[in-house]
């Protein structure tokens, strides 16, 4: 029992190490580089090595003992020499290169040198029990048994103490490490406007410098997913549930009928001969193949049964990132390029092919090869086993070694193709520019140049992939080849029958297509992987502007707004705003005026929490605006911005989408303020007339009385007015600003303008410079002051003047 016992054990914790592992890597220690440890973990080399040497020279005994006897006898050996060789084998898998790294020293191996010390221990004490036992029997077996057990004995000791000494120089626990929420899989640089509180880029971090589809582990990799657990299971469904698990009892009778099937046409064979016909064995053959695989049976009932949980699945997760990234800050959106965002979310997808992937094809594939391990071992002999658990081993080995650098090629075609993407919604946005600058050419050599670059990155990833193939098929190749001889040695001594010869073909070629399978549902998971890390990082962004612990709603207001000492700068840029202080009273209006970039429209987002400030404090009502719920704060403010974007829908949607439930009595009212509806009417279909993307069917002029008539309709209390007629004509916006003055009755009304001649009647008019209020007042005082303000008043005055001659 201790035999089989000591190999299993080790491959049980070195998972369950791993996994530990990876969750205390997160928050705790992390290798460290330097010539010291380099040279430590050079030491480590060679005590495995070591280790390794001791392995084969018993099982060189073991073997040579065992070729003197008939291969029937001396079972006990047989199963010593097993035990030795899934030992070394486990150790001999330590020293293989790395695609990513040299050999170095883990908290895992130390487990592992543990584990190994305690059965050595043990193993050695057995040993000493039958040498006393067994005088005449094979002396010089027990005396190297002895011998190079106590070598090994003496080499983990001596790792484990080494390790112990050397822990605080192979890891350096100075060093600043990632917080919790760090995105486990960010790869892209974040240079974010404003005062965001962006996810650290690996790239920045030295510990976690390369991390990638490739560098990250499998245990990484689900615990990176942790945020997507909830969208697994169906807790919104009891009838999807229940599905869930019968889809899981379906999986378990699909494994149990992996085993019958070859065992079945054993019995088949052993059953045929002159005037027999096996009916009974022939049918339950056919039977068993019916209900075998993904195509049979079982199979096909598992994966209808599934298919309305995966879609549950994708609609779950697909409309979380859509919200998530709905609800990030503005300053995220205007950092980004519209293309990237949206090819994230719509490659996002992928994960939902890889969950399914997971469950029912890599766990079931990695299932059935444990198990026919197990089955060799039980029905044939443990060489059996050890060869199946070898040729699958290396065949994984290669596959995922190969794959690293598949991975990465992969990656660089999936950035170039975001490249494409990328520069195709460019110039489609910018569709006019494009043609008022006679850029055609130089726009489709340049998109032709993306070309090119993706189709070099593709070139490699289907060349590797054809390179991969031909590894993995040797390898099987080799590995059947030995099955296939050792079998036929027992059958040629009696020791087998033929009809086992026949259920091992069957068994190995079962085992060839899941194989094969992972060669492909690996590079599958890789590019899934690749595809859907930019919507995993989505879920990783932070909204900068958020609700506080215990934000509360606001059902009603009188509208009094306030501005106390209030600082704000764009990121690292020159502060926009400093120390700016006013107040508006419920009902009146207040104008604000200044040069560009003085910082006119920055109150208006702060206002609407588009950003928080970083110094000071604004107050709707004396409450603080960080602590109302953002919801509830814009529910009460209508805002009509300078550049008006539609949605590619009808006008009626456009004017209604601040308010969906308003009759449509309520929304000719609104356009009658906005002096539209006349114009709207005109149209060949009225108020179904669809406005085109980003609204460009129709005139600026119409599009911002639309978006005017949508402020109208909303109602608010607060109005914020962003240069609302900055897009209109003289004579137009005359209509307007009567009917402007009109709907502002009884609201609190904030203005920025352009036009100084449009807020003449303002209660309070701010004059802004260089972030600061310098001046302040009505129009008739701040004329008389004949500050800045008088200087941009006659300056207008004396343009519309030379305009008018």
């Amino acid at each position: 029992m201790l035999l089989w016992t000591y190999p299993i054990t080790l491959y049980i914790g070195y998972v369950a190490s791993s996994l530990f592992s990876a969750i205390r890597a997160r928050s705790a220690i992390f290798p460290h580089e330097s010539k010291r440890s380099r040279r430590i973990n050079m030491y480590f080399f060679g005590l495995h090595c070591a280790i390794i040497i001791t392995l084969l020279g018993t099982i060189g005994i073991t073997m040579c003992i065992l070729a003197r006897k008939n291969y029937v006898d001396e079972w006990d050996s047989k199963n010593y020499l097993s035990s030795n060789i899934a030992v070394g084998l486990f150790y001999l898998a330590g020293l293989l290169p790395d695609a990513d790294m040299p050999y170095s020293v883990t908290l895992v191996h130390f487990h592992m040198w543990l584990i190994s010390l305690a059965y050595e221990s043990a193993s050695l004490h057995q040993s000493i029990g039958l040498r006393s036992r067994k005088q005449d029997s094979h002396v010089l077996w027990y005396i190297s048994v002895i011998t190079f057990g106590s070598l090994r004995i003496l080499l983990l000791l001596l790792e484990i103490a080494l390790y112990w000494i050397t822990a605080p120089e192979l890891y350096n626990e100075n060093r600043s490490f990632p917080d919790e929420s760090d995105s486990l899989l960010a790869h892209s640089s974040r240079n974010y406007t404003g005062n965001s509180r962006p996810m650290k880029s690996t790239a920045s971090d030295g510990h976690r410098k390369g991390v990638d589809a490739q560098t990250t582990t499998w245990l990484d990799y689900l615990l990176g997913f942790r945020k997507l657990i909830p969208f697994l299971w169906p807790s919104d469904s009891k009838p999807l549930q229940v599905r869930a698990v019968f889809c899981f009892f379906l999986l378990i009778a699909q494994r149990i009928i992996n085993i019958l099937v070859p065992h079945q046409i054993g019995a088949v064979v052993a059953s045929l001969g002159p005037g027999k016909i096996p009916y009974r064995e022939i049918l339950l053959y056919i039977l068993f193949r019916g209900l075998q695989g993904q195509q049979g049976v079982i199979g096909s009932i598992r994966a209808i049964l599934w298919i309305p949980i995966s879609q549950s699945t994708y609609r779950r997760l697909s409309s979380a990132a859509f919200a998530h990234v709905l609800r990030l800050s503005l300053d995220f959106h205007i950092s980004k390029r519209i293309g990237e965002v949206m090819s994230a979310l719509s490659k996002g997808g992928s994960l939902n092919t890889f969950l399914d992937g997971f469950a029912f094809q890599l766990f079931p594939m990695v299932a059935d090869l444990w198990i026919a391990a197990a089955y060799f071992f039980l029905i044939f002999d443990a060489f059996y086993a050890l060869m199946v658990i070898a040729v699958t081993w290396i065949y994984l080995y290669v596959t995922i070694y190969m794959a690293k650098f598949r991975g990465r090629a992969r990656r660089e075609m999936v950035r170039r193709d975001r490249e494409m993407d990328a520069a195709k919604t460019d110039a489609l946005l910018s569709y006019e520019t494009v043609h008022h600058s006679g850029a055609v050419p130089m726009e489709i050599s340049r998109y032709e140049g993306f070309i090119s670059h993706f189709q070099a990155a593709e070139y490699n990833v289907f060349f590797s992939l054809n390179l991969l193939n031909a590894v993995q098929n040797g390898v099987f190749t080799l590995g059947t080849l030995l099955v296939c001889y050792l079998n036929a040695y027992q059958i040629s001594i009696d020791l087998r029958e033929v009809a086992m010869f026949v259920t091992l073909l069957t068994y190995l070629s079962q085992l060839q297509a899941p194989l094969n399978f992972f060669g492909s549902f690996y590079t599958q998971v890789q590019n899934n992987l690749v595809d859907a890390e930019r919507m995993l990082e989505l879920f990783e962004e932070e909204s900068t502007v958020a609700d506080r612990l215990g934000a509360v709603d606001v059902n009603s207001h009188g509208g009094k707004i306030c501005f106390s000492n209030v600082s704000f700068a764009y990121g690292d840029r020159k502060p926009a705003l400093q120390n700016v202080s006013f107040e508006v009273l419920p009902g009146t209006s207040t104008a604000i005026v200044g040069e560009s970039g003085s910082g006119k429209s920055t109150i208006i987002k702060l206002i609407f929490r588009f950003y928080d400030a970083n110094q000071g404090k604004i107050t709707l009502d004396d409450i603080d605006i960080r602590n109302i719920r953002i919801e509830s704060l814009r529910s009460h403010i209508g805002v009509v911005p300078q550049d008006t974007i539609l949605f590619n829908d009808t006008i009626m949607y456009n004017i209604r989408y601040a308010r969906p439930e308003a009759s449509e009595r309520e929304v000719h009212d609104a356009c009658r303020y906005a002096s539209i509806h006349e114009k709207i009417l005109g149209f060949p279909e009225g108020y179904s007339t669809i406005v085109g993307e980003r609204g460009l069917k129709i005139s600026g002029g119409e599009r911002q009385r639309v978006a005017i008539a949508r402020a109208f309709l909303k109602s608010p209390r607060v109005l914020l007015l962003d240069e609302a007629t900055s897009s209109l004509d003289s004579e137009t916006e005359g209509q307007i600003q009567g009917s402007l003055e009109k709907i502002s009755e009884g609201r609190t009304t904030i203005t920025i303008a352009h036009r100084l001649s449009t807020i003449t009647k303002a209660n309070m008019i701010l004059v802004l410079q260089g972030g600061q209020i310098v001046e302040r007042g009505n129009h008739v005082d701040l004329l008389t002051r004949n500050g800045l303000y008088a200087q941009m008043w006659n300056k207008q005055t004396e343009a519309e003047v030379s305009d008018n001659r």
